[in-house]
């Protein structure tokens, strides 16, 4: 069986390109810690998602992963149940 093109594949218009990919920011999960004094402190953890149209129809990267308290602060893991608020360097423990 042969498929016809009426275009080269090096003539076909590419899919959009990184810089005209929409990127979103998909939460994984919720977890509550505890900080100085037993402050307690909601982390969550998120994923940067692009998102662009092809030919094909959309296509969806997975790109880094990061944390962030619920006021946007941003944190860093240091293991499992401990992680660190970058500005202030706050200890953070997983609670649940």
């Amino acid at each position: 069986m042969t498929i016809e093109r009426s275009k080269p594949a090096s003539q076909l218009p590419t899919a959009s390109t990184p810089g005209e990919a929409d990127v979103i920011e998909e939460t994984m999960s919720n977890m509550s810690c505890r900080g100085n004094a037993d402050r307690p402190v909601e982390v969550i953890q998120y994923r940067h998602i692009a998102i662009s149209k092809s030919e094909r129809g959309e296509r969806r990267r997975v790109g880094a992963i990061g944390w962030r308290t619920s006021d946007d602060e941003p944190v860093r893991q240091i293991d499992r149940d401990l992680y660190q608020i970058v500005s202030s360097e706050e200890l953070l423990e997983r609670v649940d």
